[in-house]
């Protein structure tokens, strides 16, 4: 059941695509819909000693810009959230870029899911503060295309199958979006199938079929070879079956202090045209 989802909104033209998605969403499932835009304060600068580093008027200058600018974008905001048909709300932080992963992740926990442009590959890529979201949340993530607004109802989608705690926990996720899509076709993607009966790497999918089938998903698996990128052979599944999303589990590790995608998971998210629900 999908009740409550929070939007990512940061007071630029994605805004439009990234409500349009959360408001086909939100109304097919009679849910609450939250907008969060996360206004930047400029960073204090600190001294060894403990202090603040004195300069004058000039940091409260440059805060006082950032407030009335902030204003401006929540008004903008607001507008565009009224004019939606459905139950809705902005909440605006005031806070400095350090700030924002750890905020953001803690308001992500109290919504069903969140909904954000995906985080690479265009000029509002935010990949850092998106990732903190998805590997520290517990929630799923929603990314869509830049610039790409929903084409009718989200009616047929591709759940990248592995037997992993990551897709497991998106398919329980993502499972009120797939039965309100009513068809899943799960795509099982064998980089070095050539000498393998298909069949037998197909088995694994079986018993995730049937449990989709017993939620009255209609529910097809596709077995996808003569790909050597996973990411490629994921999207190619998309476009040949028409697929409105891409549900996958999200893959990763820790480098130094910063989250890092895995390949596959990455490239999905620098050039899926669709929206893919992701979790870790």
């Amino acid at each position: 059941m999908i009740k409550d989802i929070l939007v990512y909104l940061e007071g630029n033209g994605e805004d439009k695509v990234r409500l349009a998605y959360g408001e086909l969403i939100a109304g097919s499932h009679r849910a609450f819909l939250t907008g969060i835009y996360l206004n930047f304060l400029p960073d204090t600068i600190y001294v060894s000693g403990g202090g603040v580093l004195p300069m004058g008027n000039a940091i409260s200058s440059m805060q006082e810009k950032a407030m009335n600018d902030g204003d401006e974008v929540e008004k903008k905001l607001t507008k565009q959230l009224d004019k939606l048909d459905l139950n809705s709300e902005l909440r605006r932080l005031d806070l400095t870029y350090a700030q924002a992963a750890f905020e953001l992740t803690k308001e992500a926990r109290a919504a069903d899911f969140m909904i954000a442009t995906r985080p690479y590959n265009h000029e509002t890529a935010s990949p850092e503060l998106l990732e903190a979201v998805l590997f520290n949340s517990g929630r799923g993530c929603l990314f869509v295309p830049p610039a790409i607004k929903p084409n009718g109802a989200i009616d047929k989608i591709v759940l990248a199958w592995k037997n992993t705690e990551e897709t497991a926990r998106a398919v329980s996720n993502a499972m009120p979006l797939m039965v309100a899509a009513g068809k899943v076709v799960i795509a099982i993607v064998d980089e070095k199938s050539k000498n393998k009966n298909k069949e037998l790497v197909a088995m694994p999918a079986a018993d995730i079929a049937r449990h989709l089938n017993r939620h009255g998903i209609d529910v097809e698996i596709s077995h996808i070879d003569g790909f050597s990128n996973v990411s490629e052979a994921l999207l190619n599944e998309v476009e040949k079956v028409n697929a409105k999303m891409l549900v996958m589990g999200g893959y990763g590790h820790s480098r130094f202090r910063e989250w890092v995608m895995g390949g596959a998971t990455r490239d999905v998210l620098s050039d899926a045209q669709i929206p893919v629900f992701i979790s870790h």
